[in-house]
């Protein structure tokens, strides 16, 4: 069984470091108007001196592939959409269909975007091709199975070739970035003061943050380009110390896979690590519908790699009564959507937290109206970067570890 899979996995690395013929990337490209990187850059390595001269150029990848079914309607999405696209300044390269391409360009207005209409379906996507019957049959494995269906189980999983591809293309054409993140058309769906999002300053603190506590547990050779980031909704029970590499996808909530990123070097190897486990655990029988099941047996595999944020990081605990507070951090909205908050510029939080408090003073009612330092603890605030390690290590204790057999080229 391991060789048929191995040699799926060959053949979609090989398909996988192909670059899609130029007839086929149609599309719109509106100039991202930055100057193209040097040769060999090593932006946030050894070398990191002489980029900490200049912010580091983010990109942001994202994709709307309409379904026949959705738990959303087309005009839901077209208003999320002109709130990411319309408000977003940093440069983003969008996946959508040729008869959509011309509402996205209209949210985007002047500000810097390339369109692929290479594909109408995330079937489309290499990695999913074929895989249509497969994926149907899957469905009967999920516990959601009333709310999902085999077209959104391809939408989610084809994130990351999207993503890697992305960047590919662009570097192609003398695009380069120092992050790269994909975020999901639809994850702005409020007003909002973001713009310069994620902020460049507060990304590198982000990942200076992570790399620190990488090097305070005793990895001297850690660098930033290797850490992931992506947003956390929980950890593990205790019983998840028992899980082995064949045991599959863990459905539990612990990632989000709204949001993540890191280097496009990083990015690149988890697309890979992303599809040989995926096809593995496919191949095997087992559910492997939803990304973020996989990400989360990925991070117990690759703990050291991954960094993120938790609204309800029980470090940031401090012993009040349940529901004492709006939230575990105050007044911040969406728990789902905290990341956003967390990435963006200290103004920008400034004026986001405002909001929220003003619209908390108009919704709450007595006594906690006339406490004045109740409404203070309101305020949203800003949490720690969460190391997975870290995470692993509370869970199960120091030292717990998974053995790896799959090779990852």
């Amino acid at each position: 069984m391991l060789s048929s899979v191995s040699q799926k996995t060959s053949l979609y690395l090989d398909f996988f470091s192909r670059p899609l013929p130029q007839t086929a990337l149609f599309g719109y490209d509106q100039s991202f108007n930055s100057p193209p990187l040097p040769s060999n850059p090593s932006p946030l390595g050894a070398n990191a001196s002489a980029a900490l001269d200049r912010e580091p150029r983010i990109l942001l990848v994202s994709m709307y592939l309409p379904l026949e079914k959705s738990k959303h309607s087309q005009g839901d999405y077209s208003y999320w959409q002109s709130k990411f696209l319309g408000s977003i300044t940093t440069p983003v390269y969008f996946y959508t269909t040729p008869s959509l391409e011309p509402g996205v360009l209209s949210s985007r207005g002047s500000l810097p975007i390339h369109v692929n209409t290479s594909f109408t379906s995330a079937f489309e996507v290499p990695p999913l091709q074929g895989l249509q019957d497969r994926y149907r049959k899957m469905q009967k494995l999920d516990r959601e199975t009333w709310g999902h269906n085999a077209d959104l189980y391809a939408v989610w999983n084809a994130k990351l070739w999207l993503l890697d591809n992305a960047v590919q293309q662009l570097k192609r054409e003398g695009e380069e970035y120092d992050y790269v993140f994909w975020n999901d058309a639809g994850s702005f769906r409020w007003d909002h003061p973001y713009t310069r999002w994620p902020d460049p300053k507060r990304v590198d603190e982000v990942w200076q943050a992570g790399l620190e506590q990488a090097r305070a547990a005793g990895n001297m050779t850690a660098r930033k380009e290797d850490i992931l980031f992506f947003p956390l909704t929980g950890t593990y029970d205790w019983l998840r110390r028992y899980w082995r590499e064949d045991d599959g996808p863990v459905d539990a909530e612990i990632s989000e896979g709204s949001f993540f990123g890191g280097s496009p070097e990083t990015m690149s190897w988890w697309t890979k690590v992303f599809y040989a486990y995926h096809d593995y655990w496919l191949q095997r029988g087992l559910f492997v519908g939803k990304d973020q099941t996989i990400f989360n047996s990925l991070f117990l595999l690759f703990p050291s790699r991954v960094i993120g944020v938790w609204i309800s990081d029980p470090a940031t605990n401090i012993g009040l009564p349940p529901r004492f507070d709006t939230g575990p951090l105050g007044a911040c909205g969406n728990p789902w959507h905290y990341y956003q908050y967390f990435l963006a510029s200290q103004e920008e939080q400034r004026v986001m937290r405002q909001r929220w408090m003003t619209d908390l003073e108009a919704r709450v009612e007595w006594p906690w109206k006339g406490w004045k330092w109740w409404l203070k603890r309101q305020e949203c605030r800003v949490t720690r970067v969460v190391w997975v390690q870290d995470m692993v290590n509370d869970a199960f204790g120091k030292g717990w570890g998974v053995r790896k057999t799959l090779q990852i080229p």
